[in-house]
């Protein structure tokens, strides 16, 4: 059996065998599961799927099923996304991660191993998703006027010479509320915005640190600007 970084440092949906099975079956599964529960609406989702390059998603996040509506909306291209290194700590779901795309972060760390294999993914025309948030929930926390957000996404964007694609979910905080027992199935819907780049003029000027925090700000800005699709 393949060692795990052999899925993490390779194109995903490659080769044969188990693992693209596996990936198949599952995007089928949530397909026939997720959009008939959820009722899913996107908007501007193709546009971006037609992107001829690598990119960073980035958008808010509410639930443990976030990246999975974020995944089937943007098929058949196939996202790499990051997640907490405790979930990786399950062998089995580690294994079945690995598979569909999904690769190890250590929160609230300079992962710089992570940092660097993202910019490699990116760089070969990948897709990497990022929640800039770090955690569900914490888009609600702001401190002096502005959303705690990590600058990862803006210092990985800057190496990759990549641009990113702003997203926002709406609802999926709904599914398993804090003060229920039980899943909830609220119309999911998702938005995606326009590219956004570090080469913008307006950055012109501006020292390496306060292009990323500036960058990062702006981000989350539009992120939850966007429009609630119809």
């Amino acid at each position: 059996m393949k060692p795990l970084d052999h899925f993490y440092d390779n194109p995903v949906n490659r080769g044969r065998g188990t693992p693209r099975i596996f990936d198949h079956l599952f995007a089928g599964l949530i397909r026939v599961t997720f959009t008939p529960a959820f009722r899913c609406r996107v908007r501007g989702a193709e546009e971006i799927r037609r992107l001829d390059e690598g990119f960073i998603l980035a958008g808010n996040h509410r639930s443990y099923l976030d990246p999975l509506f974020v995944m089937q909306a943007m098929r058949p291209r196939a996202i790499r996304f990051m997640g907490k290194e405790e979930f990786f700590r399950v062998k089995v779901l580690r294994r079945l991660a690995s598979w569909v795309g999904v690769y190890p972060v250590k929160r609230e760390t300079a992962d710089i191993k992570v940092v660097k294999r993202s910019v490699t993914m990116l760089k070969r025309g990948e897709i990497v998703g990022i929640f800039p948030e770090g955690t569900r929930g914490r888009g609600t926390e702001v401190v002096d006027g502005e959303r705690k957000t990590y600058e990862g996404v803006a210092h990985i964007a800057n190496l990759a010479k990549a641009r990113v694609v702003p997203f926002r979910l709406f609802n999926t905080e709904k599914i398993s509320p804090e003060d229920s027992r039980r899943w909830h199935f609220p119309t999911i819907k998702l938005a995606f915005g326009e590219p956004m780049s570090l080469d913008d003029p307006a950055y012109e000027g501006l020292d390496k640190s306060e292009k990323i925090q500036r960058f990062t700000q702006e981000v989350m800005g539009v992120i939850y600007s966007l429009p609630e699709p119809e």
